[in-house]
C-alpha cells in the first residue's frame, strides 16, 4: 500500500459549515395602542424577509449538497473519501530523494507497479447501474458479461495518469527499458501519439485542479539567486482507497474464456469510431 508521511494538522485546520439556524424573535409588552408593533414590522419587516430567504437559500444549497452526496461515485465506491491528509510533497532535485526516480532498477519496477493494478483483474471494475447513472458518460458504454454479474466495466481514472506517468520516466531510460524502446522505432508515429496522450491528459487534470498552492524561496549556499522552494504542503485524500475499491469491485478473470471480454453474441450494441465525447452521441 501507498504511505503519505502526514504533517498533523493544525487546531485552525478544519472547515466548518454555516448552519442557517438563526432564530430571529420578539417578546415582551408592546403596548396597548400596537403603534410600536406596527413601526417595528414597517421597519424591519425587509430585514427580516431577507433573513428569511437567506435562510431558505442556504438550507437549500444544503439539501442539494446532501443530495449531490448521496449520489456520488464515492460513497458506493470508496465511501468517505475527504481531503483531510496533510502532506509536504519532497520536491528535492536529488534522485536519491525519493524512491520512484531513477536510476531504474528491478526495485524502482516494483514500486511504480505497486501504484496501478499490474493484474486486469483489480484494475477493471463492475459498477453498478445506480453508480453509472451519477456519471456523465455515454449511455451506450459496455456492459459487464453476465457471468460477472449486472452491471457497467469501469476503471479509476487516478489509475490512468501514474501508468501515463510512468510511461513519459521510462523514455528517459530507452538503454533499460528496451521493449518500449523498440516499440518507438519500429512504430513511431503510435508511440508518439500515445505519447501525446498522456502529455494532454495530465495537462488537463493540472489544469483542472488548478493548484494553489504557493512555492517559496530560499537562500542556497554558493547561489546568487534565490532558489524555488519545491516542498510545498498540499491537502490529499487517500490513493490506497483506490488500490482497495479496485480490488473489492474488480472483475474475476478466471470467470472468462481466454480472449477476455468480448463483443456479446446476438447483441445489438453501438459502434464508435472512437470513445464518444458527447455522452448523447449515438454513434
Amino acid at each position: 500500500m501507498i504511505k503519505y508521511t502526514a504533517i498533523p494538522s493544525k487546531e485552525n485546520d478544519s472547515v466548518t459549515s454555516l448552519s442557517p439556524d438563526g432564530i430571529v424573535s420578539t417578546s415582551g409588552n408592546i403596548g396597548h395602542s400596537g403603534t410600536v408593533y406596527l413601526r417595528f414590522a414597517k421597519n424591519w419587516w425587509p430585514w427580516i424577509l431577507h433573513l428569511f430567504v437567506l435562510s431558505v437559500s442556504v438550507s437549500a444549497g444544503f439539501l442539494v449538497q446532501s443530495e449531490s452526496k448521496c449520489s456520488s461515485t464515492k460513497d458506493e465506491l470508496l465511501g468517505d473519501h475527504p481531503w483531510d491528509r496533510t502532506v509536504r510533497f519532497d520536491g528535492s532535485l536529488s534522485r536519491g530523494s525519493s524512491h520512484y526516480k531513477g536510476p531504474p532498477s528491478t526495485e524502482v519496477d516494483e514500486l511504480w507497479e505497486q501504484l496501478v493494478p499490474h493484474d486486469e483483474t483489480e484494475r477493471v471494475m463492475v459498477i453498478s447501474e445506480g453508480v453509472f447513472q451519477t456519471v456523465n458518460t455515454s449511455k451506450h458504454s459496455v456492459k459487464a458479461p453476465s457471468n460477472l454479474g449486472p452491471g457497467r466495466l469501469a476503471a479509476f481514472e487516478g489509475f490512468h495518469y501514474i501508468h501515463c506517468l510512468h510511461n513519459l520516466w521510462k523514455t528517459h531510460y530507452p538503454e533499460y527499458y528496451t521493449e518500449e524502446a523498440n516499440f518507438a522505432k519500429e512504430r513511431p508515429e503510435e508511440w508518439l501519439e500515445h505519447v501525446d496522450h498522456c502529455v494532454d491528459m495530465l495537462r488537463q487534470k493540472l489544469m483542472c485542479d488548478a493548484d494553489p498552492g504557493l512555492i517559496t524561496y530560499s537562500w542556497l549556499k554558493n547561489h546568487h539567486n534565490p532558489h524555488p522552494n519545491f516542498n510545498v504542503e498540499h491537502k490529499c485524500r487517500s490513493y490506497d482507497k483506490l488500490l482497495e475499491a479496485s480490488a473489492r469491485y474488480g472483475v474475476d478473470l478466471g470467470d472468462l474464456l481466454d480472449e477476455g471480454i468480448r463483443r456479446p453474441d446476438g447483441e445489438t450494441v453501438v459502434d464508435f469510431i472512437e470513445p464518444p465525447f458527447d455522452p448523447l452521441a449515438e454513434v
